[in-house]
């Protein structure tokens, strides 16, 4: 539940000032996602990771840094206000590669997450009920030529644009064979667990993540497929909520927070599918 605080000056120095953006912006097809991370009961940040569906990757797109905007609008009457998100960018050129993009994303409901060099966290633009589309301009001139990629939502929320922290799928999930000892590297990951007859424990081998990464685990299910329970899990302890063991059944997820707690290393569970 949220609690009535105060919000007090931003630190550092001239907080409002621009914010240098990451020019690799990611999109998704909402057709695509298998599980969207819910929001905590704050109303902003998401908690867990998306999951796409078999074979369904994000992608990422170049746009200028300068001319990227993130800005969202409400209207309405007194108790009817709603939000409408929206995001732009600049991508520079007239390449072939850019042209077909935008083709072929005409008329698709997308998701947009895009990140600054201040923060760790992603903005994510868009909902699953009110999703972004595409609406392009270009401009081929004396001054420039770049293709405008707007993206607006048609339906109003009451959401404003979500805080992320977890992993973007821009690649497919790590194929797992021995999921008694997965390899876990640095970095948020996501991990395909093959189908289990013998309803063989999850465990880990070889773990070099780092504080705060998140580790999420996909089930192919099996004749008995794996699982996944509270407890050490070879060289880390698992930390699972309710103490509920996770099945790996298939298309079932798990997401996890890595915390370093010195000679104690953890997995905690974030949220589950």
């Amino acid at each position: 539940m949220y609690t009535k605080i105060s919000v007090s000056k931003p630190s550092g120095i001239s907080a409002g000032s621009a914010a240098a953006k990451d020019p690799n912006v990611t999109i998704v097809d909402v057709e695509d996602i298998l599980v969207f991370p819910k929001r905590d009961s704050k109303g902003i940040a998401m908690v867990g990771d998306f999951v796409l569906k078999p074979n369904a990757r994000m992608i990422q797109i170049y746009m200028t840094k300068s001319k990227i905007s993130t800005p969202y609008s409400s209207d309405g009457d007194e108790d009817s206000i709603s939000i409408k998100q929206s995001f732009e960018g600049q991508h520079p050129g007239n390449k072939l590669e850019i042209r077909e993009f935008i083709q072929n994303w005409l008329g698709k409901n997308v998701i947009v997450i895009h990140g600054s060099c201040a923060e760790l966290e992603k903005e994510v633009v868009g909902t699953p009920c009110a999703p972004l589309q595409l609406k392009p301009e270009k401009q081929d001139n004396n001054d420039g030529r770049f293709h405008m990629l707007k993206f607006e939502a048609f339906a109003k929320s009451s959401y404003l644009p979500g805080q992320y922290l977890g992993t973007l799928p821009v690649d497919l999930p790590t194929a797992v064979a021995d999921v008694t000892a997965i390899d876990m590297p640095a970095g948020s990951s996501q991990f395909k667990l093959a189908a289990n007859t013998t309803g063989a424990a999850i465990g880990t081998d070889v773990v070099a993540l780092e504080d705060k990464d998140h580790v999420t685990l996909i089930g192919s299910g099996g004749s008995d497929p794996a699982d996944l329970t509270q407890g050490v899990a070879g060289t880390v302890t698992v930390v699972l909520r309710g103490g509920t063991t996770w099945v790996a059944l298939d298309g079932a997820s798990i997401t996890l927070e890595y915390v370093n707690a010195g000679a104690t290393k953890y997995l905690v569970e974030l949220a589950r599918n």
